[in-house]
């Protein structure tokens, strides 16, 4: 990771991870088996380049907004529980969203992790923001799973 030492670069960090993401699910949408799960995919990479046009707004605006505390659902913790390879190819609806569920809690646990040990109190407050917003995330795919297993 390059040097993240100001409110800017933070900011523009998690923008250019908010673009990964979205690829990843761009990526996961192609490799769909059904056009129901493509579009749930996109919908993920839809809800990325959301974070990133928020992340952006907040770097023109030079501050967090003004609430910026989420408040948690109990963690499921599916993520940590299934395990799933991938090996390329065709993937099927559960088993991608174990992979962007695991995806978005490692992205959480990176930012709480950056926030932890930084030694600015506006970057802490920055990636605890972030951590959040992907811990958020990661139970919305975490209760997209529960949700196919009950239907299925």
């Amino acid at each position: 990771m390059s040097e993240v030492k100001t409110f800017e670069d933070a900011i523009r960090f998690a923008i250019r991870h908010e673009e990964e993401e979205a690829r990843f699910y761009e990526g996961m949408a192609g490799r769909s088996r059904s056009e129901d799960q493509k579009q749930a995919m996109l919908a993920h990479a839809a809800e990325e380049y959301d974070h990133k046009r928020r992340l952006e707004s907040i770097l023109a605006n030079g501050r967090l907004p003004v609430s910026t505390r989420i408040v948690a659902d109990a963690d499921m913790k599916i993520a940590e529980m299934l395990t799933v390879e991938d090996r390329g190819g065709h993937i099927g609806y559960e088993d991608a969203l174990i992979l962007a569920a695991k995806r978005e809690k490692q992205a959480s646990r990176f930012y709480r992790l950056l926030a932890d040990t930084t030694s600015a109190p506006e970057l802490a407050e920055i990636f605890s923001f972030l951590a959040e917003q992907e811990a958020k995330h990661g139970k919305q795919i975490e209760q997209k799973y529960d949700d196919a297993q009950r239907e299925g």
